[in-house]
């Protein structure tokens, strides 16, 4: 398994569940992280690129970073600032990761993480991992993906290129291509919530790689979280099991995090 999971004591508010598969790749460069204490819950889930050797250490790299200085940290009073401090510590750190022969690794990771504290959740997220806020029959993605694709609907809006650019471009292979992600030094974009995201009883925050994103449509998704409602393991086992079967041209490396708000 390849998700860290600390268990401190039980949280009245909220049931967690995660499952992370490597899908039909050699290596798994996924890495998450989820925290259940008594006052709040934590996850995390970074998706390592830069080959077998760079997107593993860049994962590690940046959860163990920021496991330390979550675990370090003695009541966050100010959760927007903590979480974008953290990018900038995970940042440092995965860029300065250095390869066999002393030089640059050149290795990157996505980010998506959530802290909820009784009914509130704050979010962070850099590249194009997902979060998913399930609201009883339906599902609305919380963050936006860091690619090409928000460069172009940006200038779009802006101005800058006409439509016939944007459908062109948009459809390419490019498209997809990451325009920010811890590592690359200098970040263009980090999407972080100032204010707390209100939940209501019964309400999913989710977490995933783009192995889950890429394979599932979001109606799959919703119908596998509500279908196994009673146990978050169970749904995110689910999820990871059919996104092995419909994933096309193989399955990358996988993994949810779920975390069910009980409203007490």
């Amino acid at each position: 398994m390849n998700i860290i999971k600390e268990i401190k004591e039980e949280n009245p508010f909220f049931e967690m569940g995660s499952s992370g598969i490597i899908g039909t790749r050699d290596y798994q460069q996924d890495l998450g992280y989820y925290y259940m204490g008594s006052d709040c819950a934590f996850s995390a889930i970074c998706d390592g690129m830069g080959g077998m050797e760079g997107g593993e250490q860049a994962s590690k790299a940046a959860v163990d970073q920021l496991v330390q200085d979550f675990r370090n940290e003695r009541g966050i009073t100010n959760v927007p600032e903590f979480l974008v401090k953290e990018v900038g510590r995970m940042n440092q750190v995965v860029a300065g990761l250095k390869n066999h022969a002393g030089g640059p690794l050149k290795c990157g990771t996505t980010l998506v993480a959530a802290y909820c504290q009784g009914n509130q959740m704050y979010w962070v997220s850099v590249g194009d991992s997902k979060i998913y806020l399930i609201h009883n029959n339906s599902i609305q993605p919380v963050n936006r993906e860091h690619n090409y694709r928000l460069t172009l609907k940006l200038n779009l809006e802006n101005g800058l290129i006409n439509r016939d650019t944007y459908d062109r471009e948009s459809m390419s292979r490019q498209a997809e291509a990451l325009v920010s992600y811890i590592g690359m030094g200098q970040l263009a974009m980090v999407d972080v919530s100032q204010a707390p995201v209100r939940l209501q009883e019964g309400d999913v925050v989710m977490l995933c790689s783009d192995g889950i994103s890429k394979s599932l449509s979001d109606s799959q998704i919703l119908a596998m979280v509500r279908d196994n409602d009673i146990d978050m393991d169970i749904a995110a086992d689910r999820m990871t099991s059919m996104a092995m079967r419909y994933g096309v041209r193989g399955q990358d490396n996988t993994t949810v995090i779920l975390m069910k708000y009980l409203g007490r």
